[in-house]
């Protein structure tokens, strides 16, 4: 029986007994930034379980995608080392909202299995819940021999959702696989280890509702959800051991031994490596699919592992070029019937893996190289830890991720020194720290006595550019004061104010502060805690006391124009969502007085297509003068109404969402325009690359934008003057132009290849010979490391059997390329040639056998190019 026919019957059936088939949520999951991905069938039903939301029906039926990689539920480490564990997968599930309860669910799960897709009832077993006497009873009903159900403890058979929320008893439908599978122990039995007995679905009876000191109490309506996954019932009933060797498999499998000249089951290590690329691939294309961009950090941060950790593996079975993308089609080919979206993105898919898998090829080739190098220095003295520096060296300078690291020592038998590697990282974020300029990461003893006093701080800002208020406290060189004097600079402390600290990238607000005896100047605005405003001030005349009543004004022009900026990154994040599509994510942004940066992802640069249908449709909500609405409420009830939240930032139980009519809602707490009408116009400065799969854009708005329009009018203008054409024409005219300055370009580097040629030819004329080897040195005046290893390619191109030494300097250092031709790699390594060359004149060198690179100081290149025939005699 196919997965295809087995997911229909499942479905069917459930249709059959009235359910209604939902289709699959995203991955993503919806109002909930809590939870990485989605991770079981239940999930896009929790508020509907939690009777917050209402549906339309009160049972449901569902194939639902998952993911386990990240978070607490997290099989990644383990996927291809078993038979079993997978990123991506899809479960089966049926569920009750109040509707039926544990009768309907055991009759329905033991009917689907004995009498639709036929399995051995003599091979299956089941679980209940030590107490649950209820659903022991109810499975004898349905047939089942007393001595095939096995009671087990709430560590095994109670679920809950939460530490507290509804919860209850379940029950597992355990299928035997056999003797000749698992452990083969006599002692073998239901709850081993291994894989003999096999959990295929799971019944959870929600009948409780668990307060937070732990009790529990019936629910009104209690509630049905189960899971089966479908990997698991395919390896089942296509008779196959494990799910890798099912058709939801197979086809992939299929293609990575095409792509690496091997085939599955013949190699123990081959089959992990195979397994994991296998189920990568699936998990990355829905991932991708289901709008989540390769990152740093959150989901994006999993999506990249998956991806990484599939091409090194790729890598441990010969694939040494990109090829998730086009692994990716077998995916979309055996996937399409039932997610029609994954055809219809994949061009999607192949840009955003090619992008992430040619950025981390290089990084993949060089981190490797390097590994390998310490790995090997660690057994050769019989050690057996990688020590934590190393390990952080191969992170910062290299690129190559820890997890990468970790899981290939315990391939080689070596272990992680990770809390050396933990105080190594840990040493250089404080050196960063110490270096930084910016406000606020530390604080001084004023400060620090001013929260001793618990002093707190009212803000009225939101409502109020001015306020009546007591200074509380005056921190000055680091100490608490009494007063502040004309001329004298230190920080204010007042019980009420209406200036907005900068956070949340929106810049602080800037003003006046007037007592009866003095007047100071706000130049800066910290928030040292929730409600603890700290105000950096200049006295600009008389003396301001401790106790002193004050008049703090906010500057209102400078006010007005960070809420236009503000705004107006509400409505470019969903301009940038309408025109580039819904993977578009903030991961950043800047909000000043002259200029707004909004950073989000993004897998490539925007066209200027793009770039002007953004700019419409913002400046056409702009002109549509649309109400901006404040509201606070509790953090959950935002996020079920779907307001947009950061899923790496942290909020507090009550937040502050800012609306604009039914297409823009997000939480946050920076200051913003009344009316979009205010923001007057919008213009895209600049778009960029700011990381890997992260965008940049800046932009003006208000006076800025029109001032910026005429500054490029001006230009074109004066360009078309100067080029004494008429303005439509300059864009032609500037195209001709740089057509001629390639070709020149191209004639240029035409007469230096000729001239790299020509130092080629008289090098070998004067290379010496070492026992049938040719050993060419060239020295040229500031040329490129490009230029150095092109030379060593003629070279190799030129002689058979050869060693080059290509070397140039600028005023302060001296670069040295070896390469070696391949007949004699066996005798002569460029890495290790480099090495001792740049070593001996304080410098540093390495790479591979063929090719290497060092760098020794510029006075001591000549020498260092002479030095060739002594190292080569040392039988390097």
């Amino acid at each position: 029986m196919t997965s295809k026919d087995i997911r229909k019957k499942f479905l069917d059936y459930f249709s059959s007994k009235g359910h209604i088939v939902v289709p699959s949520s995203s991955l993503v999951p919806d109002k909930d930034p809590t939870l990485l991905f989605v991770n079981a069938g239940m999930v896009q039903f929790k508020n509907t379980f939690l009777g917050i939301e209402k549906r339309p029906y009160s049972t449901a039926t569902t194939c639902q995608k998952c993911v386990r990689a990240g978070g607490k539920h997290n099989d990644l480490e383990n996927v291809g080392k078993t038979l079993r564990h997978h990123t991506f997968f899809e479960m089966l599930g049926n569920f009750s909202f109040g509707d039926y309860f544990k009768k309907e669910a055991i009759v329905y799960a033991w009917e689907f299995l004995k009498d639709v897709v036929k399995l051995d009832e003599n091979r299956m077993w089941i679980t209940v819940y030590e107490k649950d006497e209820d659903a022991e009873k109810l499975w004898k009903d349905m047939g089942v021999r007393e001595d095939r159900i096995v009671r087990l403890g709430e560590k095994d058979n109670f679920w809950s959702m939460g530490d507290e929320g509804p919860c209850g008893p379940c029950s597992e439908i355990i299928y035997d696989l056999g003797e000749g599978v698992g452990c083969g122990q006599p002692s073998c039995k239901v709850g081993c280890d291994c894989d003999r007995y096999l959990e295929i679905w799971n019944l959870v009876f929600m009948e409780f509702d668990r307060a937070k000191d732990g009790s529990m109490k019936k629910l009104p309506r209690p509630s049905i959800d189960t899971g089966m996954g479908l990997e698991r019932i395919s390896s089942i009933l296509q008779g196959k051991i494990g799910n890798y060797e099912t058709d939801l498999f197979s086809p992939v499998l299929a293609k990575i031994g095409d792509i690496a000249g091997c085939t599955y089951g013949n190699d123990k290590k081959t089959d992990i490596a195979m397994r994991v690329i296998a189920d990568h691939i699936r998990g990355a294309t829905f991932i991708i699919n289901d709008g989540v961009m390769p990152s740093k950090d959150g989901r994006g941060y999993v999506l990249r592992r998956i991806i990484r950790r599939a091409l090194r593996y790729g890598k441990k079975i010969g694939i040494e070029k990109e090829f998730l993308h086009k692994l990716s089609s077998s995916v979309v080919d055996m996937m399409e019937d039932v997610y029609p979206e994954i055809k219809g993105n994949h061009p999607y898919i192949v840009r955003v893996l090619k992008g992430e898998e040619e950025r981390f090829i290089e990084t993949l080739s060089i981190g490797m190289r390097v590994y390998e190098e310490i790995a090997d220095e660690i057994k050769s003295k019989g050690g057996h830890v990688i020590p934590g520096d190393l390990v952080y060296k191969l992170y910062d300078t290299h690129g190559f991720p820890i997890d990468i690291t970790k899981e290939i020592a315990e391939e080689d038998g070596l272990s992680v020194d990770m809390s050396g590697f933990e105080k190594a990282l840990k040493e250089q974020k404080q050196r960063s720290k110490a270096s930084s300029k910016i406000k606020g990461e530390t604080l001084d003893e004023g400060h620090a006595e001013i929260l001793k006093a618990d002093t707190k701080s009212i803000f009225v800002g939101y409502e109020d550019l001015e306020a009546d208020s007591m200074i509380l406290n005056i921190v000055k060189d680091q100490s608490m004061v009494e007063k502040l004097a004309e001329g004298e600079e230190g920080r204010l402390f007042f019980d009420i104010t209406p200036f907005y600290a900068q956070s949340g990238g929106q810049v602080e607000d800037e003003g006046i502060i007037e007592t009866s005896d003095g007047k100071a100047s706000v130049i800066d605005v910290e928030k040292i805690k929730e409600d603890l405003f700290s105000h950096r001030v200049i006295v600009e005349g008389g003396v301001l006391r401790k106790g002193d009543r004050a008049r703090l004004s906010v500057d209102k022009n400078r006010r007005k124009s960070v809420a236009r900026n503000h705004t107006a990154t509400h409505l470019l994040q969903y301009a940038l969502r309408q025109v580039l599509g819904t993977h578009v994510k903030q991961s950043g942004s800047l909000v000043e007085k002259d200029r707004l940066r909004f950073d989000f992802t993004h897998f490539q640069a925007i066209s200027n297509e793009e770039i002007a249908a953004v700019e419409d449709i913002v400046n056409k909500k702009i002109m549509e003068c649309t109400d901006v609405i404040t509201n606070i409420k509790t953090r959950d009830d935002a996020i079920r109404e779907g307001a947009t939240a950061l899923f790496e930032e942290k909020y507090g139980q009550n937040v502050r969402v800012v609306g604009i009519a039914d297409f823009s809602k997000e939480l946050c707490g920076g200051t913003h325009v009344k009316n979009t009408g205010e923001i007057g116009s919008f213009s895209i400065m600049s778009e960029g690359s700011l990381a890997s799969g992260v965008r940049r854009i800046e932009a003006v708005t208000g006076e800025a934008a029109v001032a910026l329009n005429r500054e490029r009018k001006c230009t074109i203008n004066a360009i078309a003057e100067a080029s004494n054409i008429e303005s439509a024409k300059v864009l032609e005219r500037v195209e001709g132009v740089m057509e001629d300055l390639r070709e020149k370009e191209k004639e240029i580097e035409n007469l230096k290849n000729e001239i790299i040629i020509y130092r080629v030819d008289e090098a070998l004329e004067n290379a010496y010979d070492k026992e049938g080897v040719k050993v060419v040195s060239i020295f040229t005046e500031n040329a490129k490391a490009d230029d150095l290893r092109k030379m060593t390619d003629i070279i190799r191109s030129k002689a058979k059997s050869c060693i080059a030494l290509v070397g140039t300097k600028d005023e302060e250092k001296g670069m040295l390329v070896v390469a070696v031709s391949k007949d004699i790699q066996g005798t002569y390594s460029a890495g290790k040639i480099v090495k001792k060359l740049a070593e001996k004149y304080n410098g540093k060198g390495g790479g591979g056998p063929q090719i290497a690179q060092g760098g020794v100081p510029a006075e001591a290149l000549a020498n260092a190019i002479k030095d060739i025939q002594t190292v080569l005699d040392s039988r390097i």
